[in-house]
């Protein structure tokens, strides 16, 4: 049986690497990101300032400092329209700011419906709510680092360090580990991943803790990282050809749109019309209840019209919605 169309057979083909590097301060994380050729950088620590026009900065091409999201966003919709002509690499130092800039913002809601309800803004937490939009615009932004290297573009994500911790009951908490401050399910989505430290000697270290290049291996701790180990790899034969470019966010809103309507489907026409008819302007719901009635022949309950009557109905919220 032949396979289904639409598959593509293995090929060499131009990649870009799609890395995650964390560590506490001052363990090199920007140096690291600095070694990547012909960078532009979302810098929102304005850590980059002190290597501006020094030997150290000459990969870097451009810069943006800014915490915000959306700025991040529109950055990487923008950097759509680049080639591998324009530059090779693309770094976010760090992800923690802007991981927190999405919950601030939404911190700042849950306090503005507080103080709309009447409650103490004080006790306005994010709800189950805002962790489910925070995960969905992390999510977002995971989708279009990887479209970028889809298209050839390294990636290099730079996170401070956050504990983790054990408990052991009375109120007993102990540290066993540590871990990149920003979505905890984002490092699956990352070729290479390095945790960054300091040795008692004052060397930067980085231990290998994911590479998908097999240049290193996991458990392997290497004095000095930086882009020359991995650069044989990336610009070797094995790396070479036409790019593939996967644009993920768009699958993701296929998938979206189509189990919407399934729901949408599955739900009893009585209940969309009644969910529709609460989203009209007061004045405006009347007008509709008694079309549909029309609709359906004056059938008062929406589940009794035919495919037909239902249809016209579909069409009509189509009209009030418009």
């Amino acid at each position: 049986m032949a396979l289904p169309k639409g598959l593509r057979k293995p090929q060499t083909r131009k990649k870009g690497l799609k890395v995650l590097v964390y560590g506490d301060t001052g363990t090199g994380k920007t140096l690291f990101a600095l070694s990547f050729p012909r960078s532009v950088v979302l810098d929102s620590e304005d850590g980059y300032s002190w290597y501006e026009g020094t030997d150290k900065a000459k990969n870097l091409l451009a810069i943006e400092n800014s915490q915000s999201f959306t700025v991040l966003e529109k950055l990487l919709k923008d950097l759509d329209k680049v080639t591998l002509d324009d530059m090779d690499t693309f770094v976010i130092d760090s992800e923690t700011k802007v991981y927190e800039n999405i919950q601030e913002s939404l911190q700042t809601i849950e306090e503005k419906r507080a103080r709309q309800k009447g409650r103490d803004v004080l006790d306005a937490n994010l709800s189950m709510r805002s962790w489910g939009k925070i995960k969905q615009l992390a999510k977002k932004l995971q989708n279009r680092k990887i479209m970028l290297a889809t298209k050839g573009f390294n990636v290099v994500s730079v996170a401070q360090s956050k504990d983790v911790t054990e408990d052991l009951g009375n109120g007993t908490r102990i540290k066993t580990g540590s871990e990149a401050d920003m979505d905890k399910k984002a490092k699956y989505d990352y070729d290479l991943v390095l945790h960054l430290y300091t040795d008692e000697e004052g060397n930067y270290m980085g231990k290998i803790l994911k590479d998908r290049t097999n240049v290193t291996k996991k458990g392997d701790e290497i004095k000095n990282p930086s882009y020359k180990i991995w650069a044989d790899v990336l610009e070797g034969k094995s790396n070479q050809g036409a790019v593939v470019e996967k644009d993920f966010n768009e699958d993701l809103e296929k998938s979206k749109e189509a189990y919407e309507k399934d729901v949408e489907e599955e739900t009893p026409m009585k209940d969309r019309v009644i969910a529709f008819m609460k989203t009209l302007p007061k004045d405006k719901q009347k007008e509709f209840g008694t079309k549909v009635v029309e609709l359906g022949n004056g059938k008062k309950n929406p589940n009794d019209y035919t495919k037909d009557e239902k249809s016209k109905v579909v069409e009509l919220m189509g009209e009030y919605a418009a």
